[in-house]
């Protein structure tokens, strides 16, 4: 895969601040001026208010056929399962397909699977099971895009500004599913569960064809395509630094799970506040994350971000989730989750960019899918972790005994100097 900059080497990077730095670089409005950028962002924001808006809608849904309880939970984990199914082999499509037919395919797949399911909502034929299956197979689509556009990042941006690109990448998802949760409700409650699936179709379409338009990398060379996978999880998993990197990300993972299936729990049950109040803990973690993510694209790139990166994992990743399953206050409850979301912003950012500059350029779909498999895929299997420990416990204890199991975790990975001295 060739592009206007070529990716840099395995071994022969510069620290992406030294780099940055050197490079003189015209910040993110130069950024957002490069076409392919711009266009690959766009995308990103389509696709993340369709994930945004069709995780809500689903809920929704399932809480309108039935008032089951654990029937949320099981749904949490089919959505969860194509993540950690498809990703290694969505990275391994990216590293050999064409990334403009790729990325419309994918998004024009999303669009008829929702459509789909807004029709036997709006035809009275929706049932649970239904509704589990559709949750299941309208997941694989957008599961399979992520790894894509992760990886076309470093080849659409100056080497010295990767930090600056993936940092937007990061900004731009969040606030983009923050808002298709928002526009989930809002159209349900204007028009009904029928038009939230509409709305996802609608951004799907569109995403196909942003994408279409925007121009992008080539095709990769052809290459034998026996045992793809299997070669990229050897180097990725059998070198370091990208095998701790891929550690570090798996542990976000589970730190992500405990919080969106824990939080709104412990806000209605321990804290006993309203449904809108619940949902605003998750705001403040998101403002937070969007204020480091703002910062690291503007204004402050580490000369030593693999130090930074280690101390922001093991201290506030682990002891965010620790101080909030203690905490029984809610604006304190706040508060930290706000400070999370903080150190969450700049765990993601310097995480993504040493991943992508540590890896070989011919690797970079199939390292992207391991490492969206990694933080996505803990989903099922952090939810089936919690449901243990919320069996055994209690909603307060989980979460803290997560955060202590996230402390560990990072501490093992930190004990080895491969991240701390990037």
């Amino acid at each position: 895969m060739t592009s206007e900059h070529e990716r840099m080497p395995v071994g022969t990077a510069s620290p992406p601040g030294a780099a940055a730095a050197a490079a003189g670089s015209p910040g993110v409005r130069g950024l957002l001026a490069r076409p392919g950028f711009r266009g690959l962002m766009l995308a990103n924001v389509l696709s993340a208010v369709g994930f945004g808006t069709s995780r809500f809608v689903f809920v929704w849904l399932i809480g309108e056929l039935t008032e089951w309880n654990p029937a949320t939970a099981i749904l949490g984990i089919l959505i969860g399962l194509p993540p950690l199914l498809l990703s290694a082999w969505a990275g391994s499509l990216a590293d050999r397909l064409d990334p403009r037919r790729f990325g419309v395919t994918t998004f024009a797949l999303s669009a008829a699977g929702f459509a789909a399911t807004g029709v036997l909502v709006a035809t009275d034929t929706m049932t649970v099971p239904l509704a589990m299956v559709c949750a299941l197979v309208t997941a694989c689509a957008p599961s399979m895009l992520m790894p894509l556009l992760q990886a076309l990042v470093p080849a659409l941006v100056p080497p010295g500004q990767l930090m600056q690109g993936v940092a937007i990448q990061n900004l731009s998802m969040m606030v983009s599913t923050i808002a298709g949760v928002f526009l989930g409700g809002a159209v349900i409650q204007a028009f009904g569960v029928a038009a939230g699936f509409w709305l996802v179709t609608i951004a799907g379409l569109l995403g196909a064809a942003v994408f279409a338009a925007t121009p992008l990398p080539g095709q990769a060379p052809a290459r034998d395509r026996r045992g793809a996978i299997r070669e990229g999880a050897r180097i990725a998993l059998g070198t370091e630094p990208l095998r701790s990197l891929l550690g570090i990300t798996a542990v976000i993972g589970l730190a992500i799970a405990t919080s969106t299936l824990l939080l709104p729990e412990f806000a209605r049950d321990v804290l006993g506040t309203e449904s809108l109040a619940a949902s605003a803990l998750n705001v403040f973690m998101s403002i937070g994350m969007m204020i480091t993510s703002i910062t690291i694209a503007t204004r402050w790139t580490p000369s030593r971000p693999g130090l930074v990166l280690t101390v922001f994992s093991i201290v506030p990743l682990g002891g965010g989730l620790i101080a909030i399953g203690l905490s029984r206050a809610y604006l304190l409850t706040g508060l930290f989750g706000f400070m999370w979301g903080l150190a969450g912003g700049v765990v993601m950012t310097l995480l993504r960019t040493l991943t992508q500059v540590n890896t070989p350029p011919e690797l970079m779909g199939r390292v992207m899918g391991l490492a969206a498999m990694a933080q996505n895929g803990a989903f099922p299997i952090g939810a089936l972790l919690l449901v243990g420990l919320v069996s055994a416990t209690s909603v307060s204890t989980a979460m803290v005994i997560a955060g202590f199991l996230c402390v560990a975790c990072t501490s093992a990975i930190a004990v080895h100097p491969h991240v701390r001295e990037l």
